[in-house]
């Protein structure tokens, strides 16, 4: 299960590859593109996309370009199916707010049919 910065990541790194399997990006262009509610710094940047690359999601190499930091990263299969789980794991929870509500109408209308049946 990824926290809350570790998906704010992929988010981003989605971003700026589009739909290329690697690209790089400055650790300023990845930090423009979390929430503003988050206070990540560079370096917690870094941990951060080194337990992805820990995970198998991606993988990142580091390079200097003219003395600023940049990020070169691949996403691997895990990474690429990213996408796929999340929106995956939407369409389970609308289903199961469906379920949930269908259950509670029918609950409903069955109480009110036994109590005018009993009445």
């Amino acid at each position: 299960m990824l926290t809350k910065n570790e998906k704010s990541a992929l988010k981003a790194v989605f971003s700026i590859c589009g739909e290329k399997s690697s690209c790089l990006a400055s650790p300023a262009d990845l930090l423009v593109r979390f929430p503003p509610k988050s206070c990540v710094s560079e370096k917690r940047l870094s941990e951060i996309l080194a337990c992805l690359e820990y995970d198998g999601y991606i993988r990142v190499v580091l390079s200097d370009r003219h003395g600023e930091t940049v990020y070169c990263i691949e996403l691997l299969p895990r990474g690429k199916g990213y996408g796929r789980e999340t929106a995956q794991s939407r369409r389970t929870l609308a289903l199961r707010l469906i379920i949930s509500i269908a259950s509670a109408v029918l609950t409903f209308v069955t109480g009110r049919i036994l109590y005018f049946l009993i009445k």
